[in-house]
């Protein structure tokens, strides 16, 4: 079996040496049981006589460890004299607690090293000395005649071994099902570690089961933290908690199948992967890419810590990372993660490295070079300058990659993944914004952005919202700032090494832009200054490059950075390096201050020398500088602009409606008109306008969709627009009675509005109608565009019958028929009329109801189901732009089909009382 194999492999080792006549070797275990149990072995079948000291008690029973003498000293230097009158002859002489008993005492050394001498010279090939410790120290005063023999962790047969006599002894039941996955749970334990981990499993567990193995994983991370260099990772994140970085993620895909094939793959001639550097940018994703490899792997995360690496004791370095690479081999298969790898190798890249630093890379190489174990080693590294070129040739890596900042498509990606369910409810236009704010920012800044928005936003009691995201953003100071010049550095390396980019990038990279931005041809650095992916400081760079359009094209970038637009704009215009070009870019360009801005507008006399159409094209400019803009220009066509504009806010369209309200030239009316016309104007705005005396802004104001009620009663107090009003199908049904009872005395007015309440009836509903015949032909027109309002209330329907209940064959009655506002009662009146004409206009309406339908098949009329166009007319762009043409021309009355404007009766007392 594979303990004994063991044993047995340590025993032909021994012999062979000890025939050989080496005096001593060194066995480095922390394990004394299991190193005991083979020393007892080799020395039964070489019939050697065991002979054991420790620092504890001198020399001791190798058998039960009890004292052999009284000794007042137990030092090694003290206890080595007793065997200088022993026979040495078919000795083996085992020193424990080697390390201590050694380390910076010369004279155990030099007793030590003439019992060695001693043996070479009388007891060749009969006697040794083993030297047994926990950490490896060999004092380079015996380091000739000392043997290393490295006795590995328990490999996985004999854990299985060791598990089937445990499980034996104790009665523990372990589905054979579960024996493998056991045995691999308990890889990189020692023997006594494995048995202190079933002992406690079993009490809770007396059947072995999934809860019982998760336990002793967690012990077992417990006990390989306690080495204090490697530590077991839990691994949550996977390849899709990475934004970007396909090229890597593909690559590792790839690699993982391999291991999960590792058989297959060896019976066709593929080798094991060995592993993958990855260097580039603080907070760009290499760790993250380490924790998901080992989701993609599905094996086990060790992380090795470089820090607790190196030590301050000679040797102890290189004996933490033998003990951590070992261990990580033991645990195998799995991923061994190096972070930060280049402190291991401090000054190796340029000549100026320790001697410990030299000891740890030569291991480490050999190491990577010759391992056997399925160890997929991940190491990270910020400065990969620091690293030897050794270490960046294939064969010591399967591949080396760069992690370099995001790109736009990435920063997208990671924005995504931290805002989760927000990022959906942003719109398109939000995100590109976020997005294009996040250039120059690593992976770990823009979390910490959105991690403070989220803060914020929870501390306020708000949802979060793009604003909140926007603003913490811009507070952040990305890493590539406060690192300009080292990253600027690690990015020209990273293109000299020829390194594999992590990320798919279209185009040039940052390290492709920093090699063309001292290119001799203007062509390649124009095409820099226009990559919207140009950092800011080679945006800056190129901004004073000797060729013009190069300089150009960096202030239309849209990321042009704003301190360069902040100097362009406060340049003084008399300079001779003023360039009238670039201020105009800089005054247009979305990321100008607008403090600044409003200030040079400010000194602006209104000449065209700014280029005001484009000026206007930005929809970032603020209120301020819009309305500076507007005032100061002289440009008819400029102020038209801003009226039409649809980011004007609520307060900007209070300061152009007080600034345009006094004006009386046509070309102002027009501005007035088309301000009006706007789709984003306020709806609180129409109260103040309806009461101006312009006809034209009056007029303009009528056609309004959204029309609020009280303009609509500050229009009708006036009289002088009722058949205008009567063309807004939008007006209420206040307006529309009152419009309706204009020709008749205020008292009569309100008898026929009490006769309409609710419940009440009047006898002289019809006769106060009947006697007021339209004294006007206007008033004809008003109700007539009154009944094809498709808003039309009820009351106003009862009305309008009753004016024209003598004439059923008027046009009002016929459109009344096809409206589709008619009452259900009034449909079927209409339909058991004996007028042909209004039946069939009623058989037309597109509301008909089933009884009014019934009747009107009962007589033989069917139904058509044509909906005529009965909802009036509304004026959309086109006719507000004939509008504003024809205030110009004085002629705006004209569109409304020459409407006279009557003086008519109002009803103050029944629009003041509740009228509901």
């Amino acid at each position: 079996m594979s303990a004994i194999n063991n044993a047995l492999s340590l025993n032909d080792k021994l012999h062979a040496h000890l025939s050989a006549g080496y005096p001593g070797f060194y066995i480095q275990s922390s394990e004394e049981a299991r190193v005991d149990r083979i020393l007892t072995l080799a020395a039964t079948n070489l019939q050697l006589h065991l002979m054991e000291w420790n620092l504890a008690y001198g020399w001791v029973d190798f058998r039960t460890k009890q004292p052999r003498t009284e000794a007042t000293q137990t030092e090694l230097a003290y206890c080595l004299p007793v065997l200088a009158d022993e026979d040495l002859s078919r000795k083996l002489i085992v020193i424990k607690d080697a390390k201590a008993a050694l380390e910076n005492q010369p004279l155990a050394i030099a007793r030590l090293k003439q019992l060695l001498n001693r043996i070479q010279r009388h007891h060749r090939g009969e006697c040794a000395v083993v030297l047994v410790a926990e950490s490896l120290f060999i004092a380079p005063q015996i380091e000739a005649q000392i043997t290393l023999l490295p006795l590995p962790l328990p490999g996985r047969e004999e854990i299985i071994e060791q598990i089937e006599s445990f499980a034996d002894e104790q009665n523990l039941i372990i589905p054979q099902a579960l024996l493998p996955r056991l045995a691999a749970t308990c890889s990189g334990l020692s023997e006594e570690e494995i048995r202190q981990v079933l002992s406690m499993v079993q009490h809770p567990h007396p059947e072995l089961n999934e809860a019982a193995l998760g336990l002793i994983h967690y012990e077992k991370e417990q006990i390989i933290a306690k080495s204090g260099v490697l530590e077991m990772v839990k691994v949550g994140e996977t390849a899709s908690d990475i934004g970007g970085l396909e090229n890597l993620k593909q690559w590792l895909k790839r690699r993982a199948e391999i291991f999960r094939r590792l058989d297959e793959a060896e019976g066709a001639g593929v080798t094991a992967p060995k592993g993958v550097l990855i260097a580039g940018m603080p907070g760009c994703g290499k760790s993250l890419t380490a924790k998901a490899a080992a989701h993609l792997f599905q094996l086990p995360l060790l992380r090795l810590d470089i820090g607790s690496l190196l030590g301050k004791y000679v040797g102890e370095s290189e004996h933490n990372m033998r003990r951590a690479l070992t261990m990580a081999e033991s645990v195998s298969p799995c991923i061994l993660w190096i972070d930060e790898l280049e402190k291991a190798f401090v000054g190796m890249g340029s000549g100026e490295g320790s001697e410990v630093s030299s000891r740890l890379f030569g291991y480490f190489l050999t190491w990577m070079q010759e391992k056997t174990g399925a160890v997929f080693v991940i190491a990270t590294a910020n400065n990969i300058s620091a690293l030897p070129a050794e270490l960046l040739r294939k064969g010591r890596f399967d591949e080396v990659f760069y992690v370099g900042f995001p790109n736009a498509k990435e920063r997208s990606a990671i924005l995504g993944i931290h805002l989760r369910q927000d990022w959906g409810q942003l719109t398109e236009q939000q995100q590109q914004t976020l997005t294009a704010l996040c250039r120059d920012y690593s992976g770990a800044d823009i979390q910490n952005a959105v991690g403070e928005a989220r803060e914020s936003a929870f501390l306020d009691g708000q949802p979060l919202t793009h604003e909140e995201i926007e603003r913490a953003i811009r507070a952040t100071v990305p890493l590539r700032e406060t690192l300009r010049e080292q990253v600027g550095k690690y990015e020209v390396l990273f293109e000299k090494l020829k390194l594999k980019p992590a990320s798919r990038v279209d185009g040039l990279s940052i390290a492709q832009m920093i090699q063309l931005a001292d290119s001799p041809n203007p062509v390649r650095r124009k095409e820099v200054a226009c990559h919207l992916e140009c950092p800011d400081d080679l945006l800056e760079k190129l901004s004073t490059d000797t060729d013009l359009e190069v300089r150009l094209s960096v202030y239309r970038n849209p990321n042009c950075t704003e301190r360069l637009l902040a100097s362009s704009l406060s340049k003084d215009k008399k300079a001779p390096d003023f360039d009238m070009s670039i201020y105009r870019l800089s005054c247009v360009h979305p990321r100008a201050p607008m403090d600044l801005l409003a200030s040079e507008l400010g000194k602006w006399d209104g000449s065209d020398y700014i280029q005001e159409e484009a000026l206007l094209a930005c929809s970032h400019l603020s209120d301020e500088v819009k309305l500076t803009l507007f005032n100061k220009s002289k440009s008819h066509q400029t102020r038209m602009d801003i009226c039409r504009q649809s980011t004007l806010s609520v307060e900007l369209q209070g300061q152009l409606i007080d600034t345009l309200w006094d004006a009386r030239l046509s070309q102002t009316c027009v501005q007035f008109i088309l301000l009006i016309a706007n789709p984003v104007l306020d709806p609180s705005y129409h109260k103040k306008i309806a009461s101006h005396n312009t006809v034209q802004i009056i007029d303009a104001l009528i056609c309004l969709e959204n029309l609020t009620s009280e303009a609509q009663m500050v229009i009708l107090a006036d009289g002088l627009h009722f058949l205008k009003l009567a063309k807004n199908p939008n007006i209420n049904q206040h307006v529309q009675l009152s419009l309706l009872l204009q020709a008749l005395p205020e008292s009569d007015a309100q008898s026929v509005l009490d006769a309409l309440k609710p419940g009440s009836t009047s006898v002289f509903f019809y006769n106060i109608i009947y006697s007021h015949p339209f004294q006007d032909s206007h008033f004809e027109e008003v109700y007539l565009e009154l009944s094809q309002n498709p808003n039309l209330s009820a009351d106003a329907v009862r009305v309008l019958v009753a004016f024209e209940r003598n004439d059923e064959n008027s046009s009002i009655m016929l459109n009344l028929a096809s409206n589709p506002s008619l009452p259900k009662h009034w449909q079927l009146e209409f339909a058991n009329s004996n007028n042909h004409w209004l039946k069939t206009r009623l058989a037309s309406n597109p509301k008909l109801q089933d009884a009014a339908r019934a009747r009107l098949q009962e007589q033989g009329i069917e139904s058509t189901d044509s909906s005529s166009d009965t909802s009036g007319t509304t004026l959309g762009a086109g006719v507000f732009e004939s509008m504003a043409r024809a205030a110009v021309s004085g002629s705006v009355g004209n569109i409304f089909g020459g409407a006279t404007m009557f003086q008519g009766g109002l009803f103050p007392s029944w629009f003041n009382g509740d009228k509901s």
